[in-house]
Parts: C-alpha cells; sequence; structure tokens
C-alpha cells in the first residue's frame, strides 16, 4: 500500500485506505445487489477470479455458497440504511476450511466479509464464569483484563482510560510472565488521534494479527472511495503499524469502552509474535467488555445513591437547626466536620455580616479574603464557583497549598461565603516516552510529516499545583448547599432582620390604620354605638334581647379585631425602602408549594413548572408576592379532583413576565375589577377561609417594584395572573408583544 502524505495523523483518512488485512476478504455490493469490489485475496480461501467481476448480482454469490442454511437476504438487509445497524453472521464450508461469513448493510451497499474459523468452543460456555470474576472482583476494569486475557491469549492487555484533555492512562493490566508491567503509564492524545477514535465509537472490535503482514488490495470501482469504516478487516495505518513495531509489538488488537454514548477508553492487547483473534473471539470480548460496563455502572449508580443517602441526612439537619435556632455561624460551625467529610475538603472557611469562621487546613485570612476579592472582581454575579488548579494570582502565596477551592455564595445583600478548601497533591505521572510529537521532513515536498514515536522509555514527570477533582455529585451537592442556606436566610434570618433594622414606619401603620377607620371599620363601630344606646335608654330590656345584643357586639368586636390584624400585615408590605438586586424565585418557589400542599390538604397537586427567571427587585417583597399568589392558586383549586397549578416566565427584553396559574374556582368579568381591594372577597369564594387581605398585599408590592400585574380569568375555570417586572438593565432591547397589559386589573 502506497504511504499517502498527510499534513497531520488526524488529517490521515484511515477509512478510505483500499486495503483489508489478510486475514480475511472482502466482497462489496451497491443498492441494487451489484458487485462493486472485492479484495484480491478472494481466489485464496475458493473463490475463482472469473467468479467475481463488476455487476455480479449478490443472489448469484450467494447462491454459489452452496450453503446449508439458506440466508434470507430481505431480512438481513433489513436495515439497509446509511448508518450501520446490525451485523448478519454465519458459518460456511469452503473448499479451505469453515469460515465466518458476515453480512452488513452500510453507507448504501452491502459489505460481506470472510475470515477463517479459528476460535475454541470451550472459551464460549465459560460466559457464567467471566461475568462473576467481574461480579466478584474487587477492581472491575482488572477483572475485564483478565478475561480478555483468557479469551484471547495476549501478551498484554491493558485497561486504558481518556481523561477529560484527551490523553489516557493505563489502569488496569494482565501481563505475560517477563513482560514489563506498563500499569499507570500515561500516553499522549496524539498516540491515538481524532479519526481513530470516532471510528472505535462506530465498530467495537480491531485486530492487526502481523505488523508486517503486506495488506490486500481492494479491486473494482473506485476501491479508493469505498468508506471501510465498519470493516473488522480494514487494513491499518501505515504510521500506527509502524508505531507498533517502534513498541516491539507484532499483533495488537483494540474493543471500545463506550459509557453513555461516549468514548471512555480501550482495551488495548499487545502480542509479541503474530497471533490471529478471529471474528468469534472478538464477538465474545466485546460482549465482556458491554458486561463491565454495565456492572460499572450499576456499582457508579449504587455508590450516588449512597452520596444521595448521607446527603440527604444533612440537608434536613442543616434546614431543621437554621429554621429553628436562625443561628447560621453555630448551624454551619457545629456542621463543618462533617461537611468536610462529605466534601472530601481539608477545609471550610465562611463569611456572614464581615464575621469569618474557619475550621481545619485553609489558607491564611488574608489570602482567602484576596480570592474574595478577586471573585466579586470578575465573576461578581456567579453564586458558585469551584477550580481544581492552580490558584492563578501568585501574589497570594499561600494558596499554592490549596489548589482545590470551591466556593458558595449567597445574593449580594445577605453578605453570606462559604469557601472549601483541598489541599494540593503533587502527582508523579510516568509516561510511556516522552509526551513529544516528532515530525521528519519530506525532500521531495515542503511539509514536515508526523513521525511514530521511537521511544517507549519511561519518562517521569511531577505535577504540582492540582488538587482532587470536585465530582459531580459533590458539585450537585454544593449548589444544593446553596439553595438550602438561601432558603433559610431570606425566610428565617434576612426577613427577620430586615424588618427589624427597618422597623414599620409609625406614619404608613398610621395612614393604613386610618384608611380603616375611615372606610370598612365605620359599619361595626356604628353597630355597637347604636346596640350600647338601646341598652342605656331602654331600661327593663328581656334578658333575650340582652342576650342577642351581646352576642351582636362581641361579634362586631372579634371583626374588628382580625380586620387591624391583617391591616398590620399589609401595611409592612409597604413600610420600608430598598435597593434593587438580583432576586432567585426558584429557589423559595417549590418550598412555598410544598407548605401549602400540607396546609391545605392537597395530596395529588399537579405543578407544571416552566422558566424562573431571575427578578431585579426586593427578596422579602418577592417572596411575599409568590407565597400569596401561589396560595391563593393552591387554596382556590383545591376543590377540583387534580388541582394545578403553574410558573412560567419569559423574558422581553425590558421586562420579565411572569405567569402564575391555576384551574381553581375563576373570577366572573364583573369581579375582576374589585380583586386587588383589600378585605373583598369573591361570591364564589365564602366556602374557602380568608380576610381579602392577600390580593392587597400583592397590589401593593406591585406597586413599590414599579411592576404591572393583569388577571385573566374564567368562572369555574381557573386564573392566570400576569406579573410585569422592569428590568433595572436599560441597554437591554426588545420589543414587548401587542398589548401587554390587557386586562389589567385596578
Amino acid at each position: 500500500m502506497d504511504n499517502p502524505h498527510f499534513l497531520n495523523c488526524d488529517q490521515e483518512p484511515i477509512h478510505l485506505c483500499g486495503h483489508v488485512q489478510n486475514f480475511g476478504c472482502l466482497i462489496v455490493f451497491d443498492k441494487f445487489h451489484n458487485c462493486i469490489g472485492w479484495s484480491e485475496n478472494c481466489q485464496e480461501i475458493g473463490f475463482p477470479r472469473e467468479c467475481l467481476h463488476n455487476g455480479l448480482h449478490l443472489s448469484t454469490f450467494i447462491s454459489n455458497l452452496n450453503l446449508s442454511h439458506p440466508i434470507d437476504l430481505d431480512r438481513v438487509l433489513l436495515d439497509n440504511v446509511e448508518i450501520f445497524k446490525h451485523r448478519y453472521v454465519s458459518d460456511i464450508h469452503l473448499q479451505n476450511g469453515t469460515y465466518y461469513l458476515s453480512i452488513y448493510p452500510f453507507d448504501d451497499k452491502i459489505f460481506i466479509e470472510i475470515e477463517k474459523h479459528q476460535s475454541q468452543s470451550h472459551q464460549f460456555k465459560n460466559i457464567y464464569h467471566y461475568a462473576q470474576h467481574i461480579n466478584n472482583g474487587k477492581d472491575i476494569w482488572k477483572a475485564l483484563a483478565d478475561n480478555i486475557y483468557t479469551v484471547t491469549g495476549y501478551d498484554r492487555v491493558m485497561i486504558y482510560k481518556f481523561s477529560k484533555n484527551g490523553d489516557g492512562k493505563v489502569i488496569a493490566e494482565h501481563v505475560s510472565e517477563g513482560l514489563e508491567p506498563l500499569l499507570g503509564y500515561h500516553y499522549p492524545e496524539f498516540d491515538i488521534p481524532q479519526q481513530a477514535r470516532l471510528l472505535y465509537t462506530k465498530i467495537f472490535a480491531r485486530v492487526t494479527p502481523d505488523v508486517d503482514a503486506k495488506p490486500i488490495p481492494v479491486l473494482g470501482i473506485n476501491p479508493e472511495m469505498l468508506d471501510l469504516s465498519m470493516t473488522g478487516i480494514r487494513a491499518m495505518s501505515p504510521i500506527h503499524l509502524q508505531y507498533l513495531r517502534n513498541a516491539q509489538v507484532r499483533a495488537s488488537g483494540s474493543f471500545s469502552i463506550i459509557i453513555n454514548g461516549k468514548l471512555w477508553g480501550l482495551v488495548a492487547c499487545q502480542n509479541t509474535i503474530p497471533k490471529t483473534i478471529d471474528l468469534a473471539q472478538r464477538h465474545l470480548s466485546v460482549f465482556i467488555v458491554q458486561y463491565a460496563v454495565n456492572s460499572f455502572l450499576a456499582n457508579k449508580q449504587i455508590a450516588e445513591n449512597n452520596f444521595k443517602l448521607k446527603i440527604k441526612s444533612i440537608e434536613f439537619e442543616i434546614r431543621q437547626s437554621l429554621f429553628s435556632k436562625q443561628d447560621l455561624h453555630g448551624v454551619i460551625g457545629s456542621l463543618s466536620p462533617r461537611l468536610m467529610d462529605i466534601l472530601r475538603a481539608d477545609g471550610i472557611a465562611f463569611k456572614y455580616h464581615d464575621k469569618w469562621h474557619i475550621t481545619g487546613s485553609t489558607p491564611h485570612l488574608n489570602s482567602i479574603q484576596a480570592i474574595e476579592n478577586s471573585l466579586i472582581t470578575n465573576n461578581a454575579n456567579e453564586l458558585f464557583w469551584q477550580s481544581d488548579f492552580k490558584w492563578p494570582d501568585n501574589d497570594i502565596k499561600d494558596l499554592s497549598h490549596f489548589s482545590g477551592i470551591a466556593k458558595i455564595d449567597l445574593e449580594y445583600k445577605l453578605d453570606f461565603k462559604i469557601y472549601f478548601f483541598r489541599e494540593e497533591v503533587k502527582i508523579e505521572e510516568i509516561w510511556a516516552g516522552q509526551p513529544k510529537k516528532e515530525f521528519i521532513y519530506d525532500p521531495n515536498k515542503p511539509i514536515n510529516f508526523p513521525s511514530p514515536r521511537t521511544s517507549f522509555e519511561a519518562w517521569k514527570r511531577t505535577v504540582c499545583g492540582t488538587a482532587p477533582k470536585w465530582t459531580e455529585w459533590e458539585i450537585d451537592f454544593l449548589k444544593k448547599l446553596s439553595i438550602i442556606l438561601q432558603e433559610a436566610c431570606v425566610k428565617k434570618i434576612t426577613e427577620i432582620q430586615a424588618l427589624n433594622e427597618k422597623l414599620v414606619e409609625i406614619n404608613n401603620i398610621l395612614e393604613t390604620f386610618s384608611y380603616t377607620l375611615s372606610h370598612d371599620l365605620k359599619n361595626p363601630l356604628a353597630a355597637l354605638q347604636m346596640t350600647a344606646q338601646m341598652i342605656r335608654d331602654r331600661p327593663g330590656l328581656s334578658q333575650e334581647f340582652l342576650g342577642k345584643a351581646g352576642k351582636n357586639m362581641m361579634e362586631a368586636i372579634q371583626l374588628m379585631n382580625n380586620m387591624l390584624d391583617k391591616t398590620v400585615d399589609f401595611a409592612r408590605t409597604k413600610s420600608y425602602d430598598f435597593e434593587y438586586e438580583p432576586v432567585y424565585p426558584e429557589r423559595f418557589i417549590q418550598n412555598i408549594i410544598d407548605d401549602c400542599k400540607v396546609r391545605y390538604n392537597i395530596g395529588k397537586l399537579q405543578f407544571q413548572k416552566g422558566k424562573t427567571l431571575p427578578i431585579d427587585g426586593e427578596k422579602t417583597l418577592i417572596y411575599q408576592l409568590f407565597l400569596n399568589l401561589l396560595g391563593n392558586a393552591i387554596k382556590y383549586s383545591s376543590n377540583k379532583g387534580t388541582p394545578i397549578i403553574g410558573v412560567d416566565s419569559v423574558d422581553y427584553g425590558n421586562t420579565i413576565v411572569y405567569k402564575v396559574w391555576d384551574n381553581g374556582i375563576g373570577i366572573s368579568a364583573e369581579e375582576t375589577e374589585r380583586i386587588f381591594e383589600i378585605f373583598h372577597r369573591l361570591p364564589n369564594a365564602i366556602q374557602f377561609d380568608g380576610s381579602g387581605v392577600g390580593l392587597s398585599i400583592v397590589k401593593r408590592i406591585v406597586e413599590r417594584l414599579n411592576a404591572k400585574i393583569t388577571v385573566e380569568s374564567t368562572l369555574n375555570e381557573g386564573t392566570t395572573f400576569n406579573i410585569h417586572f422592569p428590568k433595572k438593565n436599560k441597554d437591554l432591547k426588545s420589543t414587548l408583544p401587542t398589548n401587554p397589559y390587557q386586562n389589567e386589573a385596578t
């Protein structure tokens, strides 16, 4: 095979090589079942040259095989589409012995591979043994290497795992006596170019019985354009063959380890002398690899479930402690050792209201503050941040020992930060040769070409400035911990402290009281006055009359007390100033729903959750707004067979519009304009407890936020509230839909 010229290994079209290996032969038919190609060695296994020619029909070829069991071509080629789906394999007997016949559709063509039957039948009777070895082994990948060794007999079987940056490491190995172990060795990314990795995701087994065997050309129509991606006997790249020779390998095999649809690693096999692994052995090896992958994923799921159970306990304790004690320093301080254990952290530092608390091994406080200042400058809006590499600022000297840092933050005004630190771990890496790509110069062309590596001698380097990586589970827990702390602070600490620091202004409360006294309290006061006058001016009243009068007076007094209590609550929503800041409703919406489900004893509530975009506003006000809207939605749909509520939001550029809907009792058109009046109750809401204050609070909050609220409702079918929150960033331009405030209630 002529050596093609490439600028880089990644540019070598290894799937268009036009050759096959000599341990099998290839025949190719087009979509009309006419022969368009065949390998030159077909006659060696019993096909005379005159039997193969352009235009030979597939059915004629099959009939010439004199098969004992006929092949149903219609069924075999059912998946004759561009994407490879399956391979039909059968034993056939030719004049030179027993062979495997493989038929598969690919690239709008039909491929037939024929190769010698060589495996031992006893290998396939031990599948249960292979499975048990994987199940019972302490290391799944070591057990896999042992099993592949048993099936194939290769001198060396390595489990090679790819890293995120493309290079790889031998994580398990079975090696024959006398060979140097390569366990733990690293190999650079360019040892396996990208187009080879892509093919490993398509065909899961590749073998090279003899690196010095001459490749067999494919004859026929345009063989150099024939896509051999799925051909098991496709010839190997000359660069790869030279690479194997340089590594003193005469035969090799590779089996793909695919996890979640991606190439996770390879079972890489080597032999010091030529060795043929036939189709049955390859298929069995692929099956064993997949069994090991399934076991690995099952163990990973078990470990993840155990981790989740572990963090559920501490999540519950954090919630309970924060909601009852309201002492953030004390709660986090007492739980720090457990948090460090779960997150494999060496130290924790957290700050609340300018007070730092440190547990375990951490950088100096000045360095932590320097990190804080840097993150505020560069990542001001990020509530979660993590790193597992050396801190880039060399001026912060003692951070070189703490390469693993994770930070969770709460909203700006809460002034809460918590840092988790992992100490640097120095790692000595062993590479199979120095990871440096060499090029050779072609004097006939002004181009440098990649040269297969010639040295595999152990090359060591020490990697500093890294820490154990934060796993997906740990990152998810940290983000969840941030939400838990946010909820606790917003609901139990920040609300109370903000209200205490900014107390309800007396003038605003008096204003609200005056409104109530001048309107809604006139009727009960008048009734009390009339009854008192009657008792005073009419002596000798009967006991029955006095009893009724007393009852009426007590009811009027109770009504006034209730209304005054609600009025105080109502006044508080408008009694202090605030600064706009980003608020994240997602952090408390679910808790509100859970609390309301318990309050109204709803078992089968359907919550239709859409987007919950951040809002510019004040967190306590927005919390109370959603508390009232969602509480009403749940309450007034609680008598439905299946109560349904929903929340969604849309970004219109200048505004964020939230929708809150339910399938409850609805509002008549006549009542729509009065729903925001204080103490106003809907005629169809008499069966539900309430005072008519909730939507008044909503309306006042909306006004305080310079927002707008609209309502759409159908009686007995449900209600939708639309809240239009203005953005503080006026540079964002967007056009609102026509009539965005249609049906606005006053």
